[in-house]
């Protein structure tokens, strides 16, 4: 227990240090990055703007044949007109028109020593930054429709911050920063894993506050058999609150990612090795829970 405390604390120290430092360097490396994806950047902001308010506005609707009765339409009703009623109802109108609460949503980032060992053997790691580039980008902006945070998870914490809520970088540099801690903490992590006990905590301080829907993203390396944990321990995870709805987006090992995705309830596993395939992975994600709301 000692030596996880120590070992947090360090992590922490570090990541402060990365924070204060390497500016330039770091947005070089995140503008090189940004490169990269920045069709899918433009796709995925197309996603996050055309999803839907869950919690649709009722209004009273006129011209209806059953209901109160309108008082505009009482003459029409003497000459014989049937739509003088209006009742209380959800009007069919264009998407996300009366979200009036954000949506909250939290993404388990997997610093785990893993990310960083395996690195370069299949781009992981950099596959996870281009990730959250592609995220913070695409968020940048939509304040008024989401609420996020970001945290990582390793072998020696369940919740490092990265992006606290009500606080999104809303410069390119700040955006750069989190990036770097990102990778930084993958690269000084200790051994272990702690998926399950960042999802656990996830799920509940996404609920926290009041919110049109609530969204968890866990985003793993799917290196998760050599300590135990299966299928069935991530579906219990991510079903755990009925009022929030997680998943599990797995970006390498692909033997292990497609047997840990198909032994999870349909909606709720997804494997993308590709960047290109992200966009459409969270519009998925969104139709699911849409579907289940």
């Amino acid at each position: 227990k000692a030596k996880q405390i120590s070992d947090r604390l360090n992590t922490n120290e570090k990541l402060r240090e990365i924070s204060r430092g390497g500016d330039v360097r770091t947005l070089g490396s995140y503008d090189e990055m940004l490169r990269g994806v920045a069709r899918q950047v433009q796709e995925l902001r197309i996603v996050f703007d055309a999803t839907e308010a869950k919690e649709k506005e009722r209004e009273w609707m006129a011209n209806q044949t059953s209901g109160d009765l309108d008082d505009n339409k009482l003459i029409d009703g003497v000459t014989g007109e049937r739509l003088i009623y209006r009742r209380r109802g959800t009007p069919d109108k264009p998407m996300g028109l009366f979200q009036r609460k954000p949506k909250r949503l939290i993404f388990v980032v997997d610093v785990s020593a893993s990310m960083s060992r395996f690195n370069a053997e299949d781009g992981r790691l950099d596959r996870m930054a281009q990730t959250v580039v592609m995220v913070l980008e695409a968020l940048n902006g939509r304040d008024h429709k989401f609420e996020y945070a970001i945290v990582g998870h390793s072998g020696a914490s369940e919740a490092i911050p990265f992006v606290d809520f009500g606080r999104p970088p809303t410069t390119k540099i700040e955006r750069s920063r989190v990036v770097s801690e990102i990778v930084g903490s993958a690269n000084m992590a200790a051994s272990g894993d702690m998926t399950i006990e960042a999802t656990e905590a996830a799920i509940k301080a996404v609920a926290q506050k009041d919110a049109d829907e609530y969204l968890v993203f866990m985003l793993s390396d799917a290196n998760l058999g050599s300590y135990g944990i299966t299928p069935r321990i991530i579906s219990e995870t991510l079903t755990r609150d009925d009022k929030v709805k997680a998943f599990a987006v797995f970006l390498s090992e692909p033997q292990a990612a497609k047997y840990l995705k198909d032994g999870l309830p349909v909606g709720k596993g997804y494997v993308c090795l590709d960047m290109d395939q992200l966009p459409s992975t969270f519009k998925e994600i969104f139709a699911s829970a849409a579907a289940d709301a």
